[in-house]
């Protein structure tokens, strides 16, 4: 029985949604669905995950409605003024606590002190807000041809995320990609996952894809790109925070606690924003309003 559900999760992992999930009678339904909160559209609950109807498939939005540069000390008005939405937040994400730390332990640089599971699980329902975003911009770029291919999720990387952040998202994804088409020898003996040198796994990326509805047909390559970009974007930021004059240390040894993760994610400009709750992503700006001058905005 073991064996039984071992090939099931070996088959879900090699699905590819090339041509489409979950049958004709839902696809219609799926393609209005958007990775957003509204208390005006009806939700329905998919997987473990509660989105809302949107009428996203009829209207001419562009991905510059993804982006906000409000000034800081404005989020405030603007939630109480109801102009400023929250984010859905994830009941799960296709990643566990020990796949993070896996992740990290990738860089050397990175295995410095042992990050406490309280850091590791704050750190984990931050950028899943980061996840939504993405997910949502490539949702959106995806409507035209009810497809998400690995180029949705690229330029959805480059209109979420700062140039630095982006170029190594993108990288990460690249690397992935090429060694999972060089690893045709061995695709039976090893999953996904491993054969793109991730410890993220491709096939829980995958099946959140199509549980979040971000398209009608989903390529095995945006899955792909999405997962290396996630797993890179938990290493960037965690590399950050290290590197961070906030962060105590003992001997050397760096003391991870919430309060100087959130201390030094506030003074970071590139990744303050993206972490917050709101819909609307602030470029370009730390918690107290400073703009960083070496970013510019992506469009």
């Amino acid at each position: 029985m073991a064996g039984n559900g071992k090939t099931v999760v070996r088959t879900l992992e090699d699905l590819t949604l090339d041509s489409g999930y979950g049958g004709a009678a839902d696809s219609v339904r799926s393609s209005s669905v958007s990775l957003c909160c509204s208390d005006t559209h009806q939700s329905i609950v998919h997987g473990d995950n509660c989105w809302h109807l949107t009428e996203s498939m009829h209207s001419r939005q562009n991905s510059l409605e993804t982006v906000n540069t409000v000034l800081a000390e404005d989020t405030d008005i603007l939630e109480c003024s109801g102009q400023c939405a929250k984010l859905p937040e994830l009941e799960d994400v296709p990643w566990s606590l020990g796949e993070v730390e896996g992740a990290l332990r990738k860089d050397e640089e990175l295995m410095v002190g042992d990050p406490p599971p309280e850091v590791l699980a704050r750190l984990s329902a931050l950028i899943s807000r980061a996840l939504v975003r993405v997910a949502r911009e490539a949702q959106r770029l995806s409507l035209r041809y009810a497809k998400c291919t690995k180029h949705e999720i690229q330029s959805a990387i480059k209109v979420v995320l700062s140039w630095t952040i982006s170029v190594n998202c993108i990288t990460a994804a690249l690397s992935a990609l090429s060694l999972y088409n060089m690893s045709t020898g061995d695709k039976f003996s090893r999953g996904k996952s491993a054969r793109c040198g991730m410890v993220f796994s491709v096939g829980k990326f995958f099946r959140w894809m199509v549980d979040s509805r971000v398209a009608l047909r989903i390529h095995e390559h945006a899955a792909i790109y999405l997962t290396a970009c996630m797993e890179s974007l938990f290493r960037e930021v965690f590399s950050r925070v290290l590197r961070s004059a906030l962060v105590e240390r003992d001997n050397g040894v760096p003391k991870f606690t919430l309060e100087s993760l959130e201390q030094a994610i506030n003074n970071d400009s590139e990744i303050w924003g993206l972490l917050q709750p709101y819909q609307h992503l602030i470029c370009g700006k730390n918690s107290s309003g400073k703009l960083n001058a070496s970013q510019g905005l992506f469009v």
